[in-house]
């Protein structure tokens, strides 16, 4: 055994392995941070957490994995098909048949990120009867502001010690499994019950919080035919569009959109729109939420989309000029600072000069929009008809 000296007058100086085992979870727990990391990086790191004295980080570790891949109880075959139509439908059947829950949330006493995330694996994960439904509830709705807050970068806690850097990783992992799953998890879409029933579901239909929603459906017709078949009534395409749409690949999410505004469906376009301002992904998406609520007349609607498009392109010069066209019709001093800024951008740009001189001649109809800027006119007809009814 080797023996430890001890300075006189001093304590025992911590071992050298112990300075590099914190190293190494360390370095483990950052690479966590990147957005390709998966479940079973997760379930590695609390192996080896374990594996060397530190099962708080071990179960931290465990909890958030489980939080990712959700709580189903028997796994779909591996020869089962990835995606069932059939399957997909049936539960969808029975989500929306669930009945609405009047209970009370029971609010949570102060808890870290870290019970937070062992407190929602345990509620989750059991059944869930009236007391864990209050509890689920009651955790949520504490959560709820700051999972809509800003993100904070992680990086700002690289030079940190482990265990803060354990508490960031559990804050960090919490608050996107809250985002992921918002339209699930909170009003007006979401509930604790729905959140518990979709966590429950395997690979093979919806999938777990609904992430298997893209192996079900090729389009956006496709998706609303699902609903349609699920509900046999057309007014729950507005109540569930939003969150089975949350793990869709943009092009279905934009094709989606694109479907909606022929119909008029302005309420499911405005929930589309919500759901996309909380997404750094999405900016397509937003350009045709954006076009929609400009052929079905929603100028405010279109406005908050092109406030989004610009919060993900600050420096597009044909942003702001589209910006300064939305406007040109009832904010003239608006456009002209859009039209201004969109110079600033891009100096010498033709289209932008030409639009600052007719702004300072009081002369901006000429730019005014009346519909989306992309929409192909037969569409856009369709839509205007749409309006006038």
């Amino acid at each position: 055994m080797t023996e430890t000296r001890v300075r006189k007058g001093g304590t025992p100086p911590a071992p050298a392995r112990d300075g590099a085992i914190e190293r190494m979870l360390r370095r483990a727990l950052l690479l966590l941070t990147r957005d390709t990391s998966t479940v079973q990086d997760r379930l590695d790191l609390a192996e080896l957490a374990e594996a060397v004295g530190a099962p708080g980080l071990g179960r931290l570790a465990r909890d958030t994995a489980m939080l990712r891949q959700g709580f189903a109880s028997a796994p779909v075959s591996i020869d089962a098909p990835l995606g069932s139509i059939e399957r997909a439908v049936h539960e969808l059947t029975d989500l929306i048949r669930e009945p609405a829950s009047p209970l009370a949330a029971n609010p949570p006493g102060v808890m870290d990120a870290t019970a937070a995330c062992a407190t929602f694996c345990r509620l989750l994960g059991a059944p869930l009867d009236t007391a864990n439904e209050a509890a689920l509830a009651g955790l949520l709705i504490a959560w709820r502001e700051s999972a809509e807050a800003p993100q904070a970068d992680p990086q700002g806690h690289a030079d940190a010690g482990l265990d803060a850097l354990s508490s960031a990783f559990a804050a960090r992992e919490l608050l996107a499994f809250l985002r992921r799953n918002h339209d699930i998890a909170f009003a007006p879409y979401g509930s604790a019950r729905l959140l518990h029933r979709a966590a429950h579901l395997a690979m093979g239909g919806l999938g777990p919080y609904l992430t298997g929603v893209g192996n079900i459906v090729r389009s956006g017709r496709d998706l609303l035919g699902l609903i349609t078949l699920a509900g046999g009534n057309p007014k729950q395409v507005a109540r569930w569009v939003v969150p089975l749409a949350a793990h869709l690949p943009e092009h279905i999410a934009i094709a989606l959109a694109d479907e909606l505004a022929d119909l008029g469906m302005i309420d499911a376009i405005r929930g589309l729109l919500a759901a996309a301002l909380r997404r750094p992904d999405r900016l397509g998406l937003l350009r045709h939420l954006r076009d929609a609520a400009l052929d079905l007349g929603d100028d405010v609607l279109a406005l908050s989309a092109q406030h989004g498009v610009l919060d993900l392109a600050k420096f597009d010069a044909i942003e702001w000029r589209c910006m300064g066209d939305m406007l040109a019709a009832a904010d003239a001093d608006g456009a002209m600072a859009a039209y201004a800024y969109a110079a600033k951008v891009t100096p010498g740009d033709a289209q932008t000069i030409s639009r600052l001189e007719a702004a300072r001649a009081g002369d901006l109809q000429t730019f005014a929009v009346t519909g989306g800027f992309t929409t192909a006119r037969p569409r856009q007809l369709l839509r205007f008809a749409r309006r006038a009814a």
